[in-house]
C-alpha cells in the first residue's frame, strides 16, 4: 500500500517518518536544557506555553552514536504524541511503498522498512511509536511535568 512520508536528514542518513505521525515541522527554536537530562533528551521547547521535549533521533536509534553541533537551519519535527525530534533537515514529502528490511538491520525495532526515493537513495522508515519504550515514555512524561512546574515557578516570580 502506498503511503506518504516526511523525509528527514540526519548527517548522511535519511529517515522516512509516516506523515500520519507528524503534527508539524518547525524551525529551530530555543531549547531549554536543564542539567541531569538523559542523553537522548536535549531539553524542552515552549510551544503554546507548554514545554515539549526535544529528542535526538540519532541517539535513540544508536545509543553509542554522537551528536555534532546543531546547524541553525535544523528543523524540529513535532510528532502527534507531542514530542519533537531535532533533525538536520526536513527535506521533502515522498510517497511510496515500504520495502522489507532485514531483521538485524532494525535498530530497537524502530526501523521497519526501506523507502526508495526518486533520487536513487534509500530512506529508513521509522515507526514513531517504537522510538521509545514504555518506561522511557513514563520517564519523559515525568521530566516534562517537572519542566512545566519549573516554568510555572519562574513565571510566578
Amino acid at each position: 500500500m502506498t503511503a506518504s512520508f516526511l523525509i528527514l536528514r540526519i548527517g548522511d542518513t535519511r529517515l522516512a517518518l509516516p506523515m500520519a505521525a507528524v503534527r508539524e515541522v518547525l524551525p529551530l527554536l530555543p531549547i531549554d536544557a536543564p542539567p541531569g537530562l538523559p542523553r537522548p533528551l536535549l531539553g524542552f521547547v515552549t510551544l503554546q506555553e507548554r514545554p515539549v521535549p526535544v529528542l535526538a533521533p540519532q541517539l535513540l536509534l544508536d545509543p553509542k552514536g554522537r551528536m555534532t553541533g546543531v546547524d541553525l537551519s535544523a528543523h524540529l519535527v513535532r510528532l502527534r504524541e507531542d514530542i519533537c525530534l531535532l533533525v538536520d533537515r526536513a527535506e521533502d514529502v515522498a510517497t511510496g511503498i515500504v520495502g522489507p528490511l532485514a531483521a538485524d538491520h532494525s535498530l530497537n525495532a524502530a526501523v521497519i522498512g526501506e523507502l526508495d526515493l526518486s533520487d536513487g537513495t534509500i530512506a529508513h522508515v521509522v515507526a514513531a511509536d517504537r522510538l521509545l519504550l514504555d518506561g522511557e515514555r513514563a520517564a519523559l512524561a515525568a521530566l516534562t511535568a517537572a519542566a512545566a512546574e519549573r516554568r510555572d515557578q519562574w513565571s510566578a516570580a
